[in-house]
């Protein structure tokens, strides 16, 4: 028989499908699964990435010419692990939501961690949902009528997840913990002279890295800069952006490639930069990856350090790989997204479009209803 010690370390390396298929077993590994220790070195074992697809199907009514939602519950998931650069296709999944989360008017992926996908509907309601275990939670109180600057991410040395979002009205940020279960409310002090500068000059979406949430923004100079908020402190800081020469009409976006910090500069159209900072918070560090195909906007997804292929959203909204030696790219398909007109006929639509948002999660075992026994003077 095998010793334990040796049990867990082969179940810490197969992906959660199978592990969610063994809860079922016998209560041993159920309990065994369902342990926080085992999910966190599950989770530090095994990084399988995942895209998840949004894809917005509405039709435009004849009568009253209204925009109305038809099917909107359309998020679609593709295995990052099997891709390759010689391949001209890749397929795609649809991810179910009957069981866990009740039907929704409208979906929108806003940001992920750890497995956990942060899911706001057309009600504004927001929900921690994690597709590979089938579990979600709804955020209490979450009050967020339009979608100002925000961001979500795990504090490991405290072992907490926090939402974070801009309170417009309040000229706050309010945390959400979701080991307190609970919101507190924190006094923005940046760099600025007054908060709306932060409001206008921030980008909207925070990327999660290192404990900290990440937005590109501009000082009281209208210089560019990184702002970066510390889930444990919390507290605002800056982090030292790469040497480029701005200009007025520079876009910045921020991602996450290979588990380092990367920023996607528009230069002019069709001259875009890509810098990867691969020591975090050294600025020397910042290194720029070649791609000779022209794009107005594209945004990193995955990146392959074998190969040294990167997989990026084009502002065709296609996806491509770009090879970071030679700099070349080639466009590839996605199969398994179908529209979902069901009941409709095309003499009642007068036009239907698909738009979308693509975010990077992993496979994991955490569930958005945890609880743990964490105390500051146990760890």
């Amino acid at each position: 028989m095998l010793l334990p010690e040796l049990i867990i370390e082969i179940l810490s390396i197969l992906p959660v499908k199978s592990l969610c298929r063994f809860r079922c077993v016998s209560k041993l590994l159920l309990a065994l699964i369902k342990d926080t220790r085992f999910i966190n070195m599950h989770l530090a074992t095994t990084q399988r990435k995942r895209l998840v697809l949004e894809t917005v199907e509405f039709r435009r009514e004849l009568r009253g010419r209204k925009l109305k939602f038809i099917n909107a519950m359309c998020l679609f998931s593709v295995d990052l692990e099997t891709l390759s650069e010689n391949e001209d296709k890749i397929f795609s999944v649809e991810l179910d939501f009957t069981k866990p989360i009740p039907k929704l008017e409208f979906l929108w992926c806003l940001s992920s961690c750890n497995g956990l996908l942060c899911l706001l509907n057309g009600r504004r309601d927001c929900f921690l949902y994690n597709p590979s275990i089938q579990e979600s939670k709804q955020i209490p109180d979450f009050h967020m009528r339009q979608l100002l600057p925000f961001g979500f991410g795990y504090a490991e040395s405290i072992d907490d997840y926090k939402f974070v979002k801009v309170n417009h009205s309040r000229k706050r940020l309010d945390v959400y913990s979701l080991r307190n279960d609970s919101w507190t409310s924190i006094q923005i002090h940046l760099l600025y002279k007054d908060y709306k500068s932060f409001i206008a000059k921030c980008s909207r979406s925070g990327v999660f890295l290192n404990e900290v949430i990440h937005w590109v923004s501009k000082d009281v100079k209208g210089s560019f800069m990184i702002a970066v908020f510390d889930l444990v402190q919390e507290k605002f800081k800056t982090l030292p952006p790469p040497y480029i020469i701005p200009n007025n009409n520079c876009m910045y976006c921020l991602g996450i490639l290979s588990g380092c910090l990367c920023l996607t500069v528009e230069i002019s159209h069709f001259n875009i930069q890509v810098w990867i900072m691969k020591e975090y918070g050294m600025k020397g560090s910042w290194t720029r990856i070649l791609i000779c195909a022209s794009f107005y906007w594209l945004k990193p997804l995955w990146y392959s350090n074998n190969s040294e292929t990167m997989l990026i959203l084009s502002d065709t909204r296609e996806f491509v790989f770009c090879n970071t030696k030679d700099g070349k790219c080639k466009s590839i398909e996605v199969h398994g997204m179908r529209k979902r007109l069901d009941g409709i006929t095309y003499d009642q639509v007068l036009d239907i479009g698909d738009e979308g948002e693509v975010e990077v999660y992993v496979e994991s075992l955490v569930s958005p209803n945890y609880t743990n026994d964490f105390t500051t003077k146990g760890n």
